[in-house]
């Protein structure tokens, strides 16, 4: 019986040996280390948006310079949806013969298509809530409604600053004017491209 019992105690030792290391490999397994938190932070923290990697300027100088050299009436008319369709990867403005779209068509591709909704008229309200949906990535776009060929503008990432003309805080936009090239640009307010009107309305794609 004396010998058995250090032999039982020396069995029992080792059994509570074995059991504390699977604990501790048990528990470093299931802990995340700093390197992979970091890791999971970055795959999660990625806030920038679909225009970060487009030089908007240079679109507006090829765009001058399209028109300078423009021998059909069709000619850089695509500008504005060649831009939008790069900086968004989509699909919906492409077109067999000219590539992309002319600016009018824009519009009616948005009203048909279940991908875009109308914001309505310009106000405080709607102006916000498109800069908020551009500065999460999103596309946002102006359109003059008054006319066939209205003028289209996109919103660009930003803040909003106080207009004394529209008596409201407004976007910076993207503005490829076809009637007057040389006064296109991609970094200011929305009231340098267009005059305050009901006929103005915000599209969004979602």
């Amino acid at each position: 019986m004396k010998k058995t019992l250090p032999l039982f105690v020396f069995i029992i030792c080792i059994l509570s040996c074995k059991n504390n290391e699977k604990k501790e490999y048990d528990d470093e397994k299931n802990s995340s280390t700093p390197d992979q938190e970091i890791k999971n932070e970055s795959n999660t923290a990625n806030t920038t948006t679909s225009l970060s990697s487009l030089d908007l300027a240079m679109e507006v100088d090829n765009f001058i310079i399209c028109k300078k050299t423009a021998t059909k009436r069709n000619d850089c008319r695509n500008s504005i949806t060649k831009t939008i369709t790069k900086a968004f990867d989509l699909t919906e403005f492409s077109d067999p013969k000219l590539g992309y779209v002319i600016y009018d068509s824009i519009r009616p591709i948005a009203e048909r298509s279940k991908n875009w909704l109308q914001l309505g008229t310009i106000n405080q309200e709607s102006i916000d809530q498109a800069l908020a949906h551009t500065n999460r990535g999103g596309l946002s776009l102006i359109i003059d409604t008054a006319e066939t060929y209205g003028h289209v503008v996109m919103i660009v990432p930003g803040d909003t600053k106080k207009s004394g003309s529209w008596d409201m805080k407004l976007p910076n936009v993207l503005s490829l004017s076809n009637y007057k090239p040389e006064k296109s640009f991609s970094n200011k307010s929305l009231s340098y491209a267009m005059k305050k009107s009901d006929d103005l309305k915000i599209y969004v794609r979602q």
